[in-house]
């Protein structure tokens, strides 16, 4: 998804991991946004809005996602 939304400009031997700062890979807040937004309609849940807009990298998107996804299983 997020080489999706960097429209391929990402090089291919880029690796993308858990540590991968998200503003490094030169997304805009509005694509970081977009991220997020897919994320929910995705999965059918909602980022706190709080702790969304402090995500800065990949593993940081995947916690608050699992984080929301917890909430709405109980």
């Amino acid at each position: 998804m997020i080489r999706k939304k960097l429209r391929n400009k990402l090089p291919e031997d880029v690796e993308l991991n858990g540590e991968t700062e998200l503003d490094g890979l030169g997304l805009s807040s509005l694509q970081i946004a977009d991220i997020v937004f897919s994320l929910e309609d995705k999965y059918d849940f909602e980022f706190d809005l709080h702790e969304a807009l402090g995500i800065t990298t990949i593993s940081g998107i995947v916690e608050v996602a699992n984080e929301a996804l917890s909430e709405y299983s109980d």
